[in-house]
């Protein structure tokens, strides 16, 4: 991760994330894009340099920071931003002073975030009222879910099509290679707090992770209460928290990620990722799915309430 001072140069390079080699817009030029992470009450600075040789220009958006007195950093092309053309630095600063939570970056001209730049925006809370129901929560517990297209954007037929999805950058596209799927490591006995990310242009997701109940904690940087689900429909630039407990056997099990369009199955491993408990095999899941019982509703989120503790404030 980096942040929140940091330099982000974005450049073009060829990739296969699902087996197939195509061209891209970039974070720093190759695949993982970072996650920027920084606390509640910082004052972000990131240089943003535009090395682009195709689809050339770009702006910067944070989906979900409210620029209170910054709008100037909302930065969507050619609204409150000129896109930043190639050669030239930009630089984004602005305060998040009341806001904690999970959030995304993207790009803000045209279509070009399906070209691949957008990551994940951690903005964590020093004093979490929630830090009790978790042990945790770092680079390794961010999830993001993606569709992926074999064009470019600016290639796009008036309706495209995605043809893979992409868990943390990795995917399998059907009647496509056997690739490496994205591997989510835990330690039986541990509580994990995962922040989801929907990155996506176009599908929404049911997200899943067999034989686990997710416990959501967070809903776009709104802390909830409690609420436990075995299923979560999430739509493009939607975020939650969920805690998971490792409390199963070591083994690895599916993690879901299925689009309400196009294959949406398993099979061969497409739309799906692995969540491995320390000294399981390093193979695919065989583990069948165990969602649908318990998926979430969303009327039954309910905002924590704000407790007072008398020498901090409220929290």
């Amino acid at each position: 991760s980096i942040g929140p001072n940091a330099l982000l140069v974005i450049a073009n390079a060829n990739t296969s994330l699902d087996g197939y080699t195509r061209p891209a817009v970039l974070a720093g030029g190759a695949f993982p894009v970072p996650t920027i992470v920084g606390d509640k009450g910082d004052t972000f600075v990131i240089d943003v340099v535009d090395q682009l040789s195709m689809d050339v220009v770009t702006s910067i958006h944070w989906h979900g920071i409210h620029q209170h007195t910054f709008n100037a950093f909302d930065s969507a092309s050619f609204v409150n931003q000129c896109p930043i053309i190639p050669g030239d630095m930009f630089r984004y600063q602005f305060e998040i002073p009341d806001q904690a939570g999970t959030y995304w970056y993207h790009s803000h001209f045209s279509n070009q975030y399906c070209d691949g730049l957008r990551g994940a925006l951690v903005v964590r809370d020093p004093q979490d009222p929630q830090a009790g129901l978790y042990d945790i929560d770092d680079d390794s517990t961010v999830i993001t879910l993606a569709d992926w297209y074999h064009y470019l954007s600016t290639d796009a037929p008036s309706i495209p099509a995605f043809n893979s999805t992409l868990i943390n950058d990795a995917g399998r596209w059907a009647g496509g290679p056997t690739t490496l799927l994205s591997v989510v490591n835990v330690q039986q006995g541990k509580r994990y707090r995962f922040r989801l990310v929907s990155i996506s242009c176009d599908p929404n997701w049911l997200f899943a992770i067999d034989n686990h109940i997710m416990t959501i904690i967070e809903a776009e940087g709104t802390n909830v209460q409690p609420l436990d689900v075995d299923e979560i429909q999430i739509f493009a630039g939607q975020r939650y928290s969920f805690v998971l407990n490792a409390n199963q056997p070591v083994n690895n099990y599916w993690i879901r990620g299925l689009p309400n369009r196009a294959n949406n199955t398993i099979d061969n491993g497409i739309n799906s990722a692995i969540l491995r408990y320390a000294g399981a095999s390093d193979s695919d899941s065989t583990t069948p799915d165990t969602s649908g019982k318990l998926p979430l509703v969303e009327t039954n989120l309910h905002v924590r309430p704000l407790l007072v503790n008398w020498n901090a404030g409220l929290y």
